[in-house]
């Protein structure tokens, strides 16, 4: 079993009085590649600057390898490497960017084959590229010759902010390979914070979940925020004058955290049936999307119920025996236990 790279206990980070993290527990395991997901402003890349150490907490404990954030050596340091959402290249040429970094750690052996190794990593053809200069270069060839300066590093830890902003849909594959490849034979960690919750499901095998700041067990896809109605001891969500969901008023649902439903814990059925208990939630919705996780091999089915899109998540043999197709007419099922309070 892989060993813990990163580990966080109650992590507080604020911005004058504003609360910009509070992370309990988080642990990352080496080898991984991990998804950080949320809305704006909850904290992705916060969070991401902190693994990098460009940022320290205001209280809690960060851990790197074993290493406290406040006691880490910078050898040590230097094994991550973070790419962040708008990259800056050096007002030199391609290649000059790509030596960089080596330079800076001392490396004088096989700069070539490592120059044109990262290039093509990242599909861009060495010969055409590598005497460019930075105002030669598009956005995405920006993007693809800043995550080449990163791969070039082979780092132990690589942090990847919203990486696909910038790039094409022809560039997406050929970056997508490149950070398999770092994964797949130098071992390397990958956390990715992105929007982009279809790529990430087709290269991350877990993704966590920030919601103002504070962790999630599951991503935020099936976040229900907006206007609670009181109704005695319940509080009621409205999807659509049809359909709604109640829960018990004492769990202090808050209009803007709202709660979070688990993916993985949602039956998907295709007969209507009637929910006697009080801790069962049974929606009508339609069928959207329905989309092979091939890390896990599991299929992620998005229903839309009334102007909810909320994500199912079933293996890949639960979805054979029951298969659904887009347009259909479905009803979704959870208990009280799928449900979580953002706190």
């Amino acid at each position: 079993m892989s060993k813990p790279i990163y580990e966080i206990q109650e992590l507080v980070k604020t911005y004058g009085n504003k609360p910009v993290l509070n992370v309990k527990n988080l642990t990352i395991n080496s080898g991984e590649i991990v998804g950080v997901v949320g809305s704006n402003g909850s904290g992705k890349s916060t969070l991401l600057k902190h693994f990098a150490f460009l940022e320290s907490q205001d209280s809690g404990d960060l851990y790197y390898e074993g290493y406290h954030s406040t006691t880490i050596p910078l050898d040590i340091k230097r094994d991550i490497s973070i790419l962040l959402p708008e990259p800056y290249l050096l007002k030199r040429s391609v290649k000059d960017n790509l030596l960089f970094g080596l330079k800076i750690r001392g490396e004088k052996q096989n700069l070539d084959k490592r120059i044109n190794e990262a290039l093509e990593l990242v599909g861009l053809l060495p010969k055409k590229f590598i005497n460019r200069f930075w105002y030669e270069l598009s956005s995405g060839e920006t993007q693809r010759v800043a995550l080449a300066a990163r791969l070039i590093l082979k780092p132990k830890t690589l942090l990847l902010d919203e990486p696909t902003n910038s790039l094409d849909i022809s560039g997406i594959p050929a970056f997508t390979e490149a950070i398999l490849y770092a994964n797949r034979v130098w071992g390397s960690t990958i956390i990715i914070a992105s929007h982009d919750l279809d790529w990430l499901s087709s290269i991350t095998s877990r993704k966590i979940g920030l919601h103002f700041g504070r962790t999630m067990e599951f991503s935020t896809t099936n976040l229900i925020v907006g206007r609670w109605e009181e109704n005695g001891d319940k509080m009621v969500y409205y999807f659509s004058q049809k359909e709604s969901m109640s829960l018990p008023k004492e769990w202090g649902i808050g209009e803007k955290r709202g709660v979070a439903i688990n993916p993985r814990m949602i039956n998907i059925i295709q007969e209507k049936i009637e929910c006697f208990d009080d801790y069962m939630i049974c929606l009508e919705g339609v069928v959207k999307e329905i989309v092979h996780l091939t890390k896990t091999d599991e299929i992620s089915v998005k229903i839309q119920v009334g102007n909810q899109l909320i994500e199912a998540i079933e293996p890949f043999i639960t979805f054979k025996n029951n298969l659904l197709y887009p347009s259909q007419v479905t009803y979704i099922c959870f208990t009280y236990d799928a449900v979580k309070i953002p706190r």
